[in-house]
């Protein structure tokens, strides 16, 4: 089975959720590989560093580092910038592989994930 390389950019209130309820399917076949957040306070980002995700505080940073390692990144950063920068990103590196996740549609794979929420 296929495995697919996570990465969740913004771990604010929507972020935070999304990463809580990626964290709780019992699959082998979806790994949070890293989070970005510039809050490195944040509940969230301790508890990525506590199950041994790798952590930046930058999205655009964890994309030029990992590259085509993500499979899929959430951009839930609300930041037109960083979004616009992420894409630019993935034209300067030619990573034809990463596919970047729009808020919307996190919110949509949440939902199904947490029907209750």
């Amino acid at each position: 089975m296929r495995r697919i390389n996570v990465a969740i950019a913004g771990l604010g209130r929507v972020g935070s959720q999304f990463l809580d309820a990626l964290l709780s399917v019992n699959t082998d076949a979806v790994k949070v590989i890293a989070v970005a957040e510039p809050r490195e306070e944040l509940e969230s980002v301790k508890k990525a560093k506590e199950r041994g995700i790798a952590y930046y505080k930058d999205a655009r940073d964890m994309l030029r580092s990992l590259e085509d390692a993500i499979d899929v990144l959430f951009d839930l950063t609300g930041d037109a910038i960083v979004k616009t920068e992420l894409y630019e990103i993935l034209s300067q590196t030619a990573n034809k592989k990463t596919i970047i996740v729009p808020e919307p549609v996190a919110y949509l794979i949440w939902s199904l994930l947490n029907p209750k929420a």
